[in-house]
């Protein structure tokens, strides 16, 4: 296939093992320049790079709005190197680079693509979801996070994956493009990171776009595997000489913290991410989960706890991890969930209907409360703005292995 000498958008994508992926990638490019018409004033080009050459990658004939070009490697590369492949092999004025298990919305380009030649921006990074109702950043987060050095030096990368963001292809550092990371997991990192120490700065598009998918294979980066590509990162950064002494001892520092998730020991305080009320939480989700696999693992389950009271039409009040587990359990069975209570959740697939406390609330048979802090405050807000019974997931728990 012979390329049109001018294109607005290219989007690389590397495979890996990832034949499974590419329909569904496909179709969601597709629905997105169908959006708003957008292949009328937009052309996009899809670039796959296949890292995996074990497997032969088929790309269907059927016609599409944009085109697709295919490139194999002799060998695997790693995602740094097919990245920068794609790239080298693209004819588009912007640059979007997506992992083979991203899902974006059907307004993904569109809002992208706008955003950025409106702003006059180099890079413009949107917002999303990092499962199906947890959004990535809250009101005012990422413009706090995304241009500040600092958080990316004591914290991390705030940058979940580069395909939240659209790049003007002009203002790819070369350095970047030349120094690649042979481990795969950070490479990302030590673009911001050049990007940001070279006077770059981001655009924010508050819009919710981009699903971090929790999907990712056996073949996605572990810790142990990131924390070896941090540890390239720095030495790349070392090598460049564009970041001073205290800053690389600084990313030292990070690694090291975060190294005790991976051998179990705690070392220091994890730059003070670690705090007493985070363990409590995430430990009585724990148990609130190794319990639902109990009951779960005696053929017990919630739909059968709800139906026997006659709650069947509930709301869920939380749509955090609990949350989303106990929506999975019911979405399919005889039990109706009318809506859910939350204050900053919103659903990437648009269907459920969710609501704030202080929104006016249509009755329900029942509310099951998927938090686990603050949760006597919620039952007494709840109970005082609700006729019905109002119930802890823990309650409910506790209620279904005594039937």
């Amino acid at each position: 296939m012979v390329k049109k000498k001018y294109v607005d958008i290219s989007i690389i994508i590397p495979l890996y093992k990832g034949q499974k992926y590419c329909i569904r990638i496909l179709n969601m490019i597709e629905d997105n320049c169908r959006y708003k018409c957008l292949y009328q004033e937009c052309k996009v080009e899809v670039i796959f790079v296949n890292d995996y050459p074990k497997e032969n990658i088929v790309i269907e004939n059927s016609e599409r709005l944009f085109d697709i070009y295919l490139f194999e490697s002799e060998k695997n590369m790693g995602i740094h190197a097919s990245r920068v492949k794609g790239i080298n092999c693209a004819n588009g004025e912007y640059i979007i680079m997506l992992d083979q298990d991203d899902l974006i919305t059907e307004d993904y380009l569109y809002s992208q693509w706008h955003k950025i030649i409106y702003e006059k921006s180099a890079y413009c990074v949107c917002n999303g979801w990092s499962g199906r109702f947890r959004i990535l950043y809250g009101e005012g987060v990422l413009e706090k996070r995304i241009n500040d050095i600092r958080y990316y030096l004591n914290v991390g990368n705030p940058i979940c994956s580069p395909g939240q963001v659209i790049i003007n292809k002009c203002f790819l550092p070369q350095t970047w493009i030349e120094n690649i990371q042979t481990c795969n997991g950070a490479d990302d990192f030590l673009l911001w990171l050049i990007v940001l120490k070279k006077g770059g700065r981001f655009s924010v598009n508050n819009d919710y776009l981009y699903y971090h998918t929790p999907e990712r294979s056996l073949e996605s980066v572990n810790l142990s595997g990131m924390l070896r590509s941090l540890e390239e990162t720095v030495k790349i950064l070392n090598e460049l000489n564009i970041v001073k002494q205290e800053e690389l001892e600084l990313l030292n520092s990070q690694i090291e913290g975060k190294r005790w998730l991976d051998t179990g020991k705690i070392k220091g305080e994890f730059n003070g991410q670690i705090n007493a009320s985070d363990y409590l939480k995430f430990n009585k989700m724990f148990h609130i989960l190794l319990d639902w696999m109990r009951l779960k693992n005696k053929g017990l389950d919630i739909s059968s706890f709800c139906k026997n009271s006659n709650y069947h039409n509930i709301a869920i009040y939380g749509m955090g991890y609990i949350g989303e587990y106990l929506y999975d359990e019911l979405v399919g069975s005889d039990i109706n969930i009318q809506y859910a209570i939350d204050r900053t959740a919103k659903d990437f697939k648009r269907e459920l209907p969710i609501f704030r406390i202080e929104n006016e609330l249509d009755p329900v048979d029942a509310i099951i409360i998927t938090a686990v802090v603050d949760t006597e405050e919620i039952i007494r807000s709840m109970k005082a703005k609700m006729n019905c019974p109002v119930f802890t997931i823990s309650e409910v728990l506790l209620l279904l292995g005594e039937n």
